[in-house]
């Protein structure tokens, strides 16, 4: 058959018959189908986001739950998945934020850290809403070179509990006004006898480095925060001195139960302790109606600002690749919003148990719990009139606290001038036994003192040693 000149000319072109693609078109139908592919993923993944939320509050579920309903009225169509372990997501103090997070709730005494590793995306202030009712300082600890790097969710700050007819705590505005208060060496054991003493958790590493810094501006006020290689020994005489106003095994206790000094306190032991304001939301009704706070006196200078931490929603900047930034920045700002705090922290059910008494950074919703619950009005008065700066390391503040705590709880134990409780081998019966069983039991702590008991809050039968182990 003869050809036509047109189909002549393709096949001496090389062109293709009919029902094979040119090369070039090809390509192009390749291309075509690879977009649309990433956009149906990218679609499905905007359907979904991931918030790791801050673990160490009294009910996390509870601030799942709050953020899930406000997030269906912001953007039903979008739902949310929620990690919650703290092993996985620790708030940032040992963890790195989980890359398939699109949010991540963190201390924000690391967000020069964070920021410097480019792990936080930044925000324009236009993108934040209402953030001219943030506190001040908080607020600030997330400004850097004009961008918002997180969006502040959570405040808190060392706060003394005591009973508030208990005029000599509660007049004492220096630290050697609380130690003359409370006195030294009161009891040996984990939990006091009685009401007596002090308590404080001195357990963890990051607890003593933040301490230690905390008790530094105290004295001197300066900021941004100095991160000395080694460790003042006028800061950690201070540490001393706190130790020396509670026990050994008190400052040292790693009971797992949550905020266990808090529930000692309510139970009638010791008389004053130093946690964060959650530590309330353990205790019971009568408790709460009798309980004195304040920002504690870590040294003997007054007059400085004090510090007051901040816990922020940050965004994770693998959401611009995800497509989900915007979404993102907006669930950010849903988790901080007034109305999700408040539901966030309120009572589980109207009437029944305690708010969280977790720390705002918000005026309308410190205003907003106030009128349900009165405490909130002396924790907002604490945080307005404490002229709080916010607790922030530099870009190497998390290798500065692992490198530094260890010589700091060193330092801070040495030369402990108080006993501690031992416990003994067997069930003592009387004086008359304890002779024949504390001497033993107390052998390698310096001897006994003479002190000794079988009951509770005592873990078993101790008995009371003049030296810890740590000497």
């Amino acid at each position: 058959m003869k050809q036509s000149g047109v189909m002549a000319t393709m096949r001496r072109s090389g062109a293709p018959v009919r029902g094979v693609l040119p090369a070039t078109r090809l390509r192009a139908a390749l291309s075509v189908l690879l977009l649309l592919i990433i956009g149906a993923w990218s679609s499905v993944r905007a359907e979904t986001l991931t918030v790791a939320l801050y673990p160490w509050v009294p009910r996390v579920d509870q601030f799942e739950y709050a953020i899930r309903v406000a997030w269906k009225q912001v953007n039903p169509d979008v739902p949310l998945t929620f990690i919650k372990d703290g092993n996985t997501w620790d708030g940032g103090y040992s963890t790195e934020p989980p890359k398939q997070a699109d949010v991540f709730i963190f201390d924000a005494m690391y967000l020069e850290d964070f920021r410097a590793r480019g792990l936080l995306t930044p925000m324009e202030p236009a993108e934040i809403q209402d953030a001219a009712d943030f506190l001040d300082y908080a607020r600030k600890a997330v400004i850097a070179e004009g961008k918002y790097w997180a969006v502040p969710q959570l405040g808190c700050a060392n706060i003394l509990f005591y009973r508030k007819n208990d005029a000599a705590v509660s007049s004492a505005n220096t630290l050697g006004q609380l130690n003359t208060a409370l006195k030294q060496c009161t009891y040996t054991s984990e939990i006091p006898p009685d009401r007596r003493g002090f308590m404080v958790d001195m357990s963890g590493g990051t607890t003593n480095a933040t301490l230690y810094l905390d008790i530094a501006h105290s004295v001197n006020g300066a900021y941004p925060l100095p991160e000395p290689a080694t460790p003042d020994p006028a800061y950690i005489a201070n540490q001393r001195t706190m130790l020396a106003m509670a026990s050994y095994w008190n400052a040292k206790s790693e009971d797992e139960t949550p905020y266990a000094r808090a529930k000692w306190f309510d139970q009638g032991y010791g008389r004053a302790f130093m946690g964060f304001s959650e530590s309330m939301s353990v205790m019971s009704p009568a408790t709460l109606a009798n309980i004195g706070l304040k920002v504690m006196p870590l040294s003997d200078t007054t007059g400085h600002q004090k510090l007051f931490y901040v816990d922020a929603v940050g965004v994770n900047p693998a959401t611009a690749g995800r497509g989900t930034r915007a979404l993102a920045v907006q669930l950010a700002n849903t988790i901080a919003a007034t109305e999700t705090i408040w539901h966030s922290f309120r009572q589980p059910k109207p009437g029944e148990g305690n708010p969280q008494y977790l720390m705002s950074v918000r005026n309308s919703a410190f205003q907003r719990l106030a009128a349900a619950y009165p405490i909130y009005q002396r924790m907002y008065e604490l945080a307005r009139t404490s002229d709080p700066v916010a607790f922030k390391l530099d870009a190497n503040g998390r290798s500065w606290v692992k490198a530094i705590k260890g010589e700091i709880i060193a330092q801070s134990v040495a030369h402990y001038s108080c006993g501690c409780d031992q416990k003994a081998s067997r069930p003592i019966a009387g004086n008359a036994d304890a002779k024949a069983v504390c001497p033993i039991a107390c052998q390698a702590s310096g001897g006994w003192n003479g002190n000794w008991t079988n009951a509770p809050p005592a873990p078993g039968f101790v008995c009371g040693c003049n030296a810890c182990p740590v000497n």
